[in-house]
């Protein structure tokens, strides 16, 4: 894209160049893995289904959209008004999921 001054731009329109998308899968499948290896490690067992799987640490929702915050923080700016909604955004996320995993313990109990 071209700016007013006749230089060319990055866009981040697309998927691969999109930096916030991109930290958002990769923080998404590091949280993902990490829980494969540790069932793995505690039960020894291959259980494909914490791949894809929610529930469980660490948080690939946490993840997720901590990752997200963060690089629209650092690529838009901490001061602007896309990172207050990325954040608030994470917030509430993560105090949702907090919430679900304290009601299924307490369920759990029951």
């Amino acid at each position: 894209m071209d700016d007013a001054a006749g230089t060319t731009t990055s866009s981040s329109s697309s998927t691969f160049g999109n930096y916030p998308l991109f930290c958002a899968i990769v923080a998404f499948t590091i949280a993902q893995l990490i829980k494969f290896f540790t069932a793995w490690y505690k039960e020894r067992i291959w259980d494909p289904k914490q791949l894809i799987g929610s529930g469980g640490m660490p948080s690939s929702h946490s993840a997720t959209v901590t990752a997200l915050a963060t690089a629209v923080g650092f690529r838009e700016g901490f001061g602007g008004p896309l990172f207050a909604t990325a954040l608030v955004l994470a917030i509430i996320v993560m105090y949702d999921a907090t919430g679900v995993r304290l009601q299924a313990g307490r369920q759990a109990e029951v």
